[in-house]
């Protein structure tokens, strides 16, 4: 299997697209984190995950971790050493979104954006980068096809995504002299609760007329660009943004 022996961490992971990762990662032979914004949120995907594959204990660890805070994050990376010694892989997954106009968005809309979507991402890739750097591993970053081509009224989210792209080529240029890869997903429009709750059904329908395949994505239609970014098979692609959106972007 692709991924035999390697431990992943995912964020954002107890459902959508990274609870579909996770269940990819399991099935090619990783041990996953499940990270969700509360404990009780993990133990409910694994749940979830028990009922549709044969799920190993032991390749299995949930944990509530919330991206604002430094000290969370610090305590779940602890977890994940304390349990297997080592991190191969992370998937910065984790994040928020928004569908409000410039004129009616708050400051503090802006700062929340930006420290889940941006500074959640920079912290924990810092504290996995302490021990990742010893052994060589992979980055993956979620951002967005909003972060390549903007979105009307979605000028935060995209500003969010539009760093995360930066900062997706920017470490892949200053951690490939540890043999860390880093490489980020856009997806395009792609049918999760996220989705659901912040963009109307006209406009999505609008997506779907101007997308050459005229559907939406499954959670699951994601999954392999991360499995293959994850893998050795991409052993030698770094700095990379993957655009999974069916040609919306192009």
């Amino acid at each position: 299997m692709k991924l035999e022996g390697k431990v992943a961490i995912i964020t954002g992971s107890s459902r959508g697209i990274g609870y579909q990762i996770v269940k990819s990662f399991l099935e090619n032979g990783a041990k996953v984190v499940i990270c969700g914004s509360k404990e009780e949120n993990a133990l409910k995907a694994i749940d979830n995950l028990q009922k549709e594959m044969d799920l190993k204990e032991d390749y299995i660890l949930p944990v509530g971790v919330d991206m604002k805070s430094t000290l969370s994050i610090q305590e779940m990376v602890d977890k994940v050493i304390k349990k297997w010694g080592h991190i191969d892989i992370l998937v910065n997954n984790a994040g928020i979104t928004s569908n409000v106009s410039l004129l009616d968005s708050t400051d503090e809309d802006f700062y929340n954006m930006f420290e889940v979507n941006v500074f959640g991402l920079l912290k924990t890739t810092r504290e996995v980068v302490k021990y990742m750097k010893e052994t060589g591993g992979v980055i993956i970053n979620t951002s967005s096809m909003v972060g390549i081509n903007g979105g009307r009224n979605q000028v935060s989210y995209a500003a969010s995504k539009f760093a995360v792209n930066g900062i997706t080529k920017s470490l892949a240029k200053e951690l490939g002299m540890y043999n860390i890869r880093v490489n980020a997903v856009a997806p395009g429009v792609v049918e999760t609760d996220m989705m659901r709750d912040s963009v109307s059904q006209d406009m999505k329908d609008m997506l779907i007329k101007m997308t050459p395949l005229h559907k939406i994505a499954e959670c699951e239609d994601l999954v392999g660009a991360y499995l293959y970014l994850a893998s050795d098979e991409a052993k030698f692609t770094t700095g990379t943004i993957i655009q999974v959106d069916g040609g919306l972007v192009m």
